[in-house]
């Protein structure tokens, strides 16, 4: 073994290091099952940061630099929408007194936001390329784990008829697999279901083998999630994925897609504003499920005009309680438009650098620092997850908001490291030394 190979096999992580981040991870997603959520809602999320601290402690005792300053260059970009969040609601509170009353929930989310960016750093600093894959495979476990915990309620007949009957009927189903409705976790399974459809590698046995099982655990996932909207939209971003790659330069077009959607964020804003956005849904037969009711509620809080202050990070949240002690509605149901949300709680200056942030900076830096195809992934996961923005509340979810990241991320160690195989180098002059010396050696025995 040469030193080259030497030094790879020491910075090669450890199996139990693996297994400390895997079994962290296993446990902070164990908070969404709703046992554990009602009782301590977000709390057990943070005990993602033991894996972050077997990453430290790793770090401490096999320092890589290189590895570290790959990974750390990740934070700036990152960063920048927490520096929004934070400067833009700063200002409205301290030139608006009577919006302070989120500030405190605005702060919880901003840090468990920024737990994410660490998380996902970190995760990439030990594993690399192979940082989704152990992601997928935790989600998988958290999963299959809440399934087990849930079944003696029902007994083992009565669960799997119902998880065969919600198959069955795409997404139709009561008792069991209602209890495993677990939404953050289940979005996320729509990010492995693109990536492994589309981009994960398949050159090797192992790969295919891989990517076989993702597709087929992340489709099985979905459907007992009882998300019935997140395969239309994968569907469609798969589609969209064959479309660009029709193209020898598609980076023109992924840069338009994001202004594109951009742009219609402000049609889309007022089409909920006006209601025509629920009337043309209502009009065609679509369950609103509530959600008219909670979009037309903030009217008269926020104004669609360019000079919209906002109302401060989590300012929607304070609303909707208020909403619901007022008994305007039966529950403190979150707003399901975020969208609306963002702009209500940014203004139109924040909102602006929200979308133009996400759609247009983060691809172009993907595909400038790294290349094309990674900037196609993060594009492809984007557009998924825009489509749940729309009706939903995914845009700060915590495993989301890691998936929408990591699997970019952790792409582009293995581009990297393509790279780095495929690119010659010229024989430095100790090389070309050694290579004398043991010719010499060869012919003096």
């Amino acid at each position: 073994m040469n030193t080259g190979e030497l030094q790879t096999s020491r910075r090669e992580c450890p199996a139990f290091i693996i297994f400390l981040i895997v079994a962290c991870t296993i446990f902070a997603g164990l908070g969404d099952w709703k046992v554990l959520n009602n009782a301590y809602g977000g709390l057990p999320k943070a005990i993602v940061l033991g894996a972050i601290v077997c990453a430290f402690m790793y770090f401490l005792v096999s320092a890589d630099f290189g590895k570290l300053r790959k990974a750390m260059s990740f934070f700036p970009i990152f960063l920048i929408p927490i520096a929004v969040y934070i400067v833009i609601s700063m200002y409205i509170w301290i030139t608006d007194f009577s919006q302070v009353a989120s500030i405190s929930r605005a702060w919880e989310k901003i840090l468990f936001q920024t737990i994410t960016i660490i998380y996902a750093v970190f995760m990439c600093y030990l594993l690399e390329e192979r940082a989704v894959n152990y992601l997928f495979l935790s989600m998988c476990a958290v999963n299959t784990a809440i399934m087990l915990l849930e079944m003696p309620k029902y007994g083992i007949a009565e669960s799997i008829s119902s998880v065969v009957t919600c198959i069955i009927t795409f997404g139709e189903a009561e008792g069991f697999v209602r209890a495993l409705e677990i939404h953050d976790i289940t979005f996320l399974f729509g990010q492995f279901f693109v990536y492994y459809m589309m981009f994960a590698p398949k050159g090797q046995k192992s790969e295919r083998r891989i990517r076989r099982c993702g597709i087929i655990l992340s489709l099985f996932f979905i459907l007992l999630g009882l998300k019935r909207g997140v395969l239309p939209a994968v569907i469609i971003v798969c589609i969209y994925v064959k479309f660009l790659r029709l193209f020898k330069k598609p980076e023109k077009l992924i840069i338009a897609t994001g202004i594109s959607i951009a742009l219609f964020f402000y049609f889309y804003l007022y089409l909920t504003r006006s209601g025509l956005l629920v009337e043309f849904l209502e009009s065609h037969g679509v369950d609103m499920m509530g959600r008219d009711v909670l979009w037309s509620l903030p009217n008269q809080y926020y104004e669609l005009s360019p000079f919209w202050k906002g109302l401060g990070f989590e300012s929607v949240t304070e609303l909707v309680n208020q909403w619901y002690q007022d008994g305007l509605i039966n529950r403190a149901y979150p707003l399901h438009n975020d969208i609306l949300k963002i702009f209500i709680e940014l203004g139109a200056l924040g909102f602006t650098l929200w979308a133009v942030i996400h759609y247009v900076m983060f691809p172009a830096y993907w595909m400038k620092r790294h290349d094309t195809q990674t900037g196609m992934l993060y594009m492809a996961i984007l557009l998924y997850m825009t489509a749940t923005y729309l009706t939903d509340n995914t845009a700060f979810y915590f495993w989301c908001s890691i998936g929408l990241r990591l699997i970019p991320m952790s792409y582009s160690y293995r581009i990297n490291k393509l790279e780095k195989e495929t690119q010659w180098k010229a024989p430095t002059s100790e090389d070309v030394a050694n290579d004398i010396w043991l010719i010499e050696m060869r012919g003096k025995g």
